[in-house]
């Protein structure tokens, strides 16, 4: 069995030229007290043995610990099976690992206050440099407490408080019309919209965008709401009237509610799409290989959740102002067979 590679250090560096582990630690941070000479000498051997810095002893040096946060306030096995939170999970892994920090995930089910708890232990213990928040309610309180906390944090969402922040917004407006339009271009004169839970502020605006495009295009609409699993979308649309038109389409707010209100349709020997339309707000594989594929929006939350994280980052490194918003563009339908759409080749 081969001998383990000892990872090149500041020490080992310093036995290999025989100079003193101070000035090899002079050389590579560019201090003063080392000719040029002897650094350039110093700087090749670190890049010839493989050296790199080490990012915690970086973090320290800056003052940071060199992580950044998210709590989700949901079931871990729940969101294991949600395609949404998990895209948008990697993409702020993605960004903060690029700018060399660490993403701490921590799950609870006690709501906000055990939310508003772990916060506080964090920044007691140094363990973050800032937080991504999501799913902000219309009275959230967690801005406010993460300011006193003097803890950066990035908004995935639309939320307009008077707090010193960062936040990825999304075209909700553009992609309800999208959403409608379709609708009504495949013949459905009805829309039963199934939201997440009613106290977020994104399923709130997008209650109320439905509304009014419905109304605008001078269809019904009705609307039930529940988790983001597939019972809640089986729930929701047992719920749900199907006599508000002759032709009426479901609207979910995820890829799990609307297969939750397939299984239900198909369940009363519905036609799916000559009966009954379903289109989802958001794309994934489980839209896609779903029989019939479900229509969707590709809004991309991997782009999404990159986009906080590397903002948050550039905020904590004061690369970014306090205010900086950054949109996502509008999503792309995906047309699929639930709104007699073709398959896709």
């Amino acid at each position: 069995m081969p001998p383990k590679t000892q990872r090149p250090t500041v020490a080992t560096i310093a036995r290999d030229l025989g100079i003193s582990a101070a000035t090899v630690s002079y050389a590579l941070n560019d201090k003063p007290g080392v000719s040029a000479a002897l650094r350039t000498r110093v700087v090749e051997h670190a890049e010839k043995v493989g050296w790199t810095p080490h990012s915690g002893a970086q973090a320290l040096r800056r003052g940071r610990s060199g992580n950044i946060g998210l709590v989700l306030i949901r079931d871990p096995q729940e969101v294991s099976r949600e395609p949404f939170y998990s895209s948008v999970t990697a993409g702020i892994e993605s960004a903060s690992s690029s700018h060399g920090y660490e993403l701490l995930i921590r799950f609870v089910r006690g709501g906000r206050h055990e939310e508003i708890e772990v916060f506080r232990g964090w920044a007691h213990q140094r363990r973050v440099d800032g937080v991504v928040l999501l799913d902000l309610a219309e009275d959230d309180h967690r801005p406010a407490v993460l300011e006193s906390l003097n803890l950066d944090f990035a908004v995935l969402g639309h939320y307009t408080g008077p707090e010193d922040f960062v936040k990825v917004t999304t075209a909700e407006a553009e992609d309800a019309r999208t959403v409608v339009e379709h609708i009504v271009a495949r013949g459905y004169d009805g829309c039963i919209q199934l939201t997440g839970p009613a106290g977020y502020a994104h399923e709130r605006r997008r209650l109320e965008l439905l509304r009014q495009l419905c109304c605008e295009q001078g269809i019904a609409h009705t609307h039930a709401s529940g988790s983001y699993t597939i019972d809640a979308g089986i729930a929701a649309f047992e719920r749900s009237d199907l006599a508000i038109s002759e032709r009426p389409a479901v609207i979910a707010s995820s890829d799990l509610l609307a297969i939750g209100a397939l299984r239900a349709a198909l369940a009363r020997g519905l036609d799916v799409p000559a009966s009954l339309g379903i289109v989802s707000w958001d794309d994934s594989l489980i839209a896609e290989v779903a029989s019939p594929g479900i229509t969707a929006l590709s809004r991309q939350p991997f782009d999404m959740g990159h986009h906080a994280g590397d903002l948050l980052v550039r905020r904590i490194e004061g690369e970014a102002l306090g205010g900086a918003e950054l949109q996502n563009a509008p999503a792309g339908l995906v047309p699929r067979q639930s709104t007699g759409a073709p398959p896709r080749t």
